[in-house]
C-alpha cells in the first residue's frame, strides 16, 4: 500500500509504518495493509539509533514527562519522537503520573497490579468493567517503567469474561 509513496527524511533512516494510531494501532509491513478497524496508517521513525552512555547524558533534545531530561526547561520545544524505548522494561514505579493521565477517575496502578496477580475481586471493585485498553495508551506512553499496560489490562478484561 505505502511502497514507493514513501520515503525516508535522511538516507539511510527507516521507518516503522503502524496501522492505526501511534498509542494503540499495530505495526504492519511496507506491503502490508491498513486493518479492518483502523481509520488510518502512520509512518514514524524506527528507534534504531543507539547512543552510548545514554543515561548519563543531559539530553536537551529528548522528550520527557518525568522531568529526566533537561527538556522540561523548554516546555514549548517541538521533539522528533521515534519508537526507541531508550532501556528496558523495568518493574513498576510509583510515580503518580498515572492517574494525571488517565480520563477517568480510578486507581490505575491498583488496577494493573491485580491484574497481574488474576485477583478478580480487587479487579471487579478497582473498575475493570469501566477500562478497555485503549484507556491506558496515554498512561503506557508517560510510564518510566515501559511496562505494556495495555495488554496487561486485555488479560485482565478476558480473565474475567471467562470466569463469568
Amino acid at each position: 500500500m505505502v511502497k514507493g509513496n514513501v520515503k525516508a527524511q535522511k538516507e539511510g533512516d527507516s521507518i516503522r509504518f503502524i496501522s492505526g494510531n501511534v498509542l494503540t494501532g499495530t505495526k504492519t509491513a511496507l506491503d502490508g495493509f491498513v486493518g479492518f478497524y483502523a481509520n488510518q496508517l502512520t509512518a514514524i521513525p524506527e528507534g534504531d539509533k543507539y547512543e552510548l552512555l545514554g543515561w548519563a547524558m543531559p539530553r536537551l533534545k529528548k522528550f520527557s514527562v518525568s522531568r529526566a531530561y533537561f527538556s522540561w526547561l523548554c516546555p514549548k520545544k517541538e521533539y522528533d519522537l521515534d519508537t526507541n524505548l531508550n532501556g528496558g522494561e523495568r518493574p513498576f514505579v510509583v510515580t503518580g503520573l498515572y492517574e494525571q493521565y488517565l480520563p477517568m477517575d480510578i486507581y490505575p496502578m491498583y488496577l494493573l497490579k491485580a491484574c497481574l496477580a488474576g485477583d478478580i475481586d480487587k479487579m471487579e471493585n478497582l473498575g475493570i468493567y469501566e477500562v478497555v485498553e485503549e484507556d491506558f495508551a496515554l498512561c503506557e506512553f508517560v510510564d518510566p517503567s515501559k511496562i505494556e499496560m495495555q495488554q496487561i489490562i486485555r488479560d485482565g478484561i478476558n480473565l474475567m469474561i471467562k470466569e463469568a
